[in-house]
């Protein structure tokens, strides 16, 4: 391990209309030992930020930066594009990724940093979300989910975008396709050291959430979609399992039918008629699956380091921080 004693740290901020939870969150992180630059990735806003408020919360303690994109992609292609902007303009040790509505404490940051130096070079590491604030329906289908994503990738699902990177894993980070659609997945996908350390969510500082139940959906589907391969591989054993189950049922069926003097009349026939229609429709389920992992890396994929700019409006200091 070789960290540096005083860590300069930048704060990567994606937002979409939230202006007021940003404002105080900006005057939060100004008062955390290490950060000395900000930036907030505006993500095709329909409302327009009050640059003197953001001024006023920066309070001239640190860099601030506005990333204007061209039009709204999501907060995980947000925050894609902001990493590769910034990978691009390195001028830190390392780059802590948080959500722009105040959920994520920025007095957690020095437990991140402290879990950083116990750790080898390159680790990337997550907040872990040991209490969460929303209500119970929330809740249930968030269980619901990790339940889901252990069954399809297995792998689990405790950490959202909360984290610290080393500036020397951004490059790596930021040349993965699957960063486009969700950066926790990507980062598991990269191969990279990881860490966790526990850090409560609080509630959000001002506004409501624009997340729905759909966009929640679509959230968690494109963390399993970065696992496509892995999905695949275990669906496909899945079914070849129960194909192999219903093979033997059939084989079962008629040995008795044929061996023995069990079987009741017509019993055989209707078990073996619907035994057969279980497993051509078992195989027709296969051939999708089969398809999914020959046909996962033939595509041409988004890379975020290198087309990150196509989308970038505007990129303007704020503040310089002097």
């Amino acid at each position: 391990m070789n960290h540096p004693k005083s860590m300069r740290l930048c704060v990567c901020l994606p937002v979409y209309n939230d202006w007021e939870s940003v404002s105080e969150l900006i005057a939060e992180l100004v008062q955390v030992d290490g950060v000395v630059r900000i930036v907030v990735i505006d993500d095709g806003s329909t409302r327009l930020p009050n640059v003197d408020d953001l001024t006023d919360a920066v309070r001239g303690k640190a860099r601030l930066e506005l990333i204007s994109l061209t039009t709204n992609l999501g907060h995980q292609r947000a925050i894609a594009i902001g990493l590769s902007a910034l990978a691009s303009d390195i001028t830190f040790d390392a780059l802590v990724v948080m959500d722009g509505d105040g959920q994520d404490d920025p007095a957690h940051i020095p437990v991140l940093v402290d879990t950083y130096r116990s750790v080898p070079d390159q680790t990337i590491v997550f907040a872990r979300r040991s209490r969460r604030t929303e209500g119970l329906v929330f809740r249930c289908g968030y269980i619901g989910f990790k339940i889901l994503h252990r069954a399809l990738t297995g792998r689990g699902c405790d950490v959202g975008n909360f984290s610290l990177i080393p500036s020397a894993s951004l490059s790596r980070l930021t040349h993965l396709s699957a960063l486009w659609n969700h950066y926790a997945a990507a980062v598991l996908c990269s191969r990279l050291p990881t860490a966790k350390v526990d850090c409560p969510r609080r509630a959000r500082v001002a506004g409501q959430s624009h997340m729905h139940v759909t966009s929640l959906a679509v959230h968690g589907l494109r963390a399993i979609s970065v696992f496509g391969e892995t999905v695949g591989v275990r669906v496909g054993l899945a079914l070849a399992t129960l194909i192999g189950l219903v093979f033997v049922a059939l084989v079962a069926v008629v040995g008795i039918r044929l061996a023995t003097t069990w079987a009741i009349p017509g019993w055989a026939t209707s078990a073996v008629g619907l035994l057969l229609i279980l497993l051509l429709n078992l195989m027709l389920l296969l051939a999708p699956s089969v398809l999914l992992i020959l046909s996962a890396r033939s595509g041409t994929s988004m890379i975020p380091a290198l087309d990150w700019n196509d989308f970038v409006a505007k990129w303007k200091v704020i503040h310089d921080g002097r």
